[in-house]
């Protein structure tokens, strides 16, 4: 039977639709894409949807009436959104639609979010006409994106080269970014990331590594703030004692990176992430010391 799942529509019951999403362009699966996917390469999705006959019943909506079908593809590091849409036909008893998703290669970088979702003239129940269609209603989506790798792990730090202003960041040579759901006991992959502006002329130096060193120990500064103030964000639900138990169980999480840093510049865990909240400048201070910014004499 139809179901409400919190909304004010009739909306189906997730096994009255069937979605198949696929690479088209260039030629490889979901999987493995990162495999084959080369930077400013474009993306081509294959976003396909099969109705049950059950779907009409259960959503109170004529056969008569379009309902769309919506391919939909985020990049969040490049803050970019792409869509294809298409109406679903009948042929040979068989609703179906097929939408192609085609995906700027210039602008994205490490993964690709992949969804599909149903939409069309939903059914509110009210008894007053004005009321009784909600147009343009999401009346399905999958349970969670496709998540589309275009990055392999094997640096020993996450870094994506990417254009800022073509994806609205600053015009900064780099900036560090965390992830906004990542805790403690995430993976250093998934948690963080080094973004180097192609735009700016130290990128190709910063990247091949024949940048200065001064470089170098500002880029791991920004490293040691970033990290330091995400771990202090879970200080009250996660005490430090508690990250390096997690650190020394799996030396792939940020809690590891957090723990392995603050003995880099000579601070116990928590002193680091208290400074981080507390005194950012003092920390930053000791980061530069610890690295030897400025020092052109041998240690």
């Amino acid at each position: 039977m139809a179901v409400l799942e919190s909304r004010p529509f009739l909306a189906p019951a997730r096994t009255t639709v069937t979605t198949e999403l696929e690479v088209i362009e260039p030629v490889s699966t979901v999987e493995d894409l990162s495999e084959v996917w080369e930077p400013g390469q474009r993306i081509v999705l294959r976003c396909r949807a099969e109705l049950a006959p059950e779907f009409w019943s259960q959503t109170g909506i004529p056969s008569t009436e379009p309902v769309m079908l919506v391919g939909n593809a985020t990049c969040l590091p490049a803050r970019a959104t792409w869509r294809s849409t298409a109406t679903f036909a009948e042929s040979d008893g068989r609703w179906t639609a097929e939408a192609l998703v085609e995906i700027d290669g210039g602008v994205i970088a490490v993964e690709v979010l992949a969804d599909i979702w149903i939409v069309g003239p939903a059914r509110t129940g009210s008894n007053d006409p004005n009321n009784a269609i909600h147009s343009g209603a999401k009346l399905w989506q999958r349970a969670s994106p496709v998540k589309i790798q275009l990055e392999n792990d094997d640096a020993a730090f996450p870094t994506t080269a990417i254009s800022f202003s073509q994806t609205g960041r600053g015009d900064v040579p780099w900036i560090v970014e965390p992830s906004l759901d990542a805790d403690p006991t995430h993976s250093v992959s998934s948690a963080i990331r080094l973004y180097i502006n192609s735009d700016s002329h130290l990128a190709e130096d910063i990247l091949d590594g024949t940048a200065t060193e001064d470089i170098y120990a500002l880029i791991q500064s920004d490293i040691h703030l970033v990290v330091f103030h995400r771990l202090a964000n879970w200080r009250d639900a996660m005490p430090p004692q508690q990250m390096e138990d997690i650190a020394e169980h799996d030396h792939e999480t940020l809690a590891a990176l957090g723990a392995a840093l603050a003995r880099d510049i000579g601070l116990p865990l928590s002193e680091a992430l208290r400074l981080a909240k507390e005194e950012p400048t003092k920390l930053i201070a000791r980061s530069r010391e610890a690295l030897r910014f400025g020092r052109t004499d041998e240690p």
